[in-house]
């Protein structure tokens, strides 16, 4: 579990402003309407998540994608290097993301310098560094010979 606290004041009718000087409404974050902050009062705003972290190869896995064709591409360039890959299906809210599970860990350290890490393989940079809805330049480019 990761934590994230975010640290603001109140400043008025329902304002949150935060130390980065952003404004956060109150009713954006919770229902209640009639609670009342004093003006000035210090706010803390916690975010918890569990970490997903498809590029370690915790439990095998090794890369994921929003782009099932990405993924089948990316699982055969490993199997012409020898390594043996499994295509599972996530749901994270309404979207699908398609990962690549190793089958034999020892597999995992090569096939994460295959796709990412190494200057001599893929050179992937993960879809969730790209803008929402764009493709992953990184696959294209590879894809494209360059």
């Amino acid at each position: 579990m990761k934590l994230i606290k975010i640290k603001g004041y109140y400043s008025d009718l329902g304002k949150i402003k935060l130390e980065s000087d952003r404004t956060v409404h109150l009713n954006e974050l919770v229902d209640e309407e009639n609670l009342l902050i004093p003006y000035g009062s210090s706010i803390e705003i916690s975010i918890a998540f569990d970490e997903n972290d498809f590029l370690s190869g915790n439990d095998g896995i090794i890369w994921a994608s929003y782009d099932q064709r990405q993924v089948d591409i990316i699982k055969n360039a490993l199997l012409a290097q020898n390594v043996s890959t499994e295509l599972k299906v996530k749901n994270l809210g309404q979207l699908k993301i398609f990962l690549l599970q190793i089958n034999d860990l020892k597999d995992i350290n090569d096939a994460v310098d295959f796709i990412w890490r190494s200057n001599k393989g893929l050179r992937l940079k993960p879809d969730w560094s790209y803008p929402p809805g764009k493709t992953n330049k990184s696959f294209e480019l590879w894809l494209s010979g360059h």
